[in-house]
């Protein structure tokens, strides 16, 4: 439980970054984003795909969803991964929703959840978090955490960081079950963001760790 606070204390710390509290951010910014990323690391390939879209405004209804695959560079079936997180959520207050979806892995298959969720939006500054709990053929808690920042350089360069965070808790045994960091530094032009990539990654009650550092290049439509 100690790594659920600590990811707890560093999303708060995140917040400090801005005055979020002012006004209502899904009111300002109302997220319309397509992400589509792709790392190449000295161990395995890694793709990012993400949509997050307010389809029904006047109700602050939303779609997020997103899917990863991991593929080493030998032909084993057997060390790729999938996973995919999809979600409805309603908007409540100061960007703060209520949401319930299903997620879906190699591993595990298809798990449902309920959960909680923060998200901010400006020119600079993304954050989203989601603690959740899976209460279908599991009996897990988890923390989802993506900061981005991107200060601008001039018109057309930013600057451009991530930091995406998820712990997962298995309840039933107390046991870590999955959890991984991604952290992304580098150059935005326009629509594209390249640069320096690291996926840290971490599974089941040994943590067994793998780890991958190369390059991304990504489009945010």
């Amino acid at each position: 439980m100690k790594k659920i606070h600590y990811l707890s204390i560093l999303v708060a710390t995140a917040f400090s970054m801005k005055n979020l509290h002012a006004q209502d951010s899904t009111a300002i910014f109302k997220p319309k984003t397509v992400l589509v990323e792709e790392m190449v690391g000295n161990k395995r390939q890694f793709l990012q795909f993400m949509v997050n879209k307010v389809f029904v405004e006047k109700k602050k209804i939303g779609l997020l969803s997103i899917s990863s695959y991991a593929a080493d560079y030998k032909d084993n079936l057997g060390h790729n991964e999938f996973q995919n997180t999809t979600l409805i959520y309603h908007h409540l207050y100061k960007g703060i929703s209520i949401n319930s979806g299903a997620s879906f892995t190699s591993v595990e298959g298809l798990k449902n959840f309920v959960g909680l969720q923060y998200m901010y939006q400006s020119n600079t500054l993304s954050l989203i978090y989601m603690p959740s709990y899976y209460f279908i053929n599991s009996n897990k808690i988890s923390n989802f955490g993506l900061i981005e920042y991107r200060p601008a350089i001039n018109e057309n360069w930013s600057v451009y960081s991530r930091l995406q965070l998820h712990y997962n808790h298995n309840l039933e045994n107390g046991n870590h079950y999955r959890s991984y960091a991604y952290s992304r530094l580098g150059l935005t032009y326009k629509y594209f963001s390249f640069g320096l990539a690291h996926n840290f990654d971490r599974y089941g009650a040994n943590k067994n760790v793998k780890n991958n550092y190369g390059v991304f290049l990504k489009l945010t439509l």
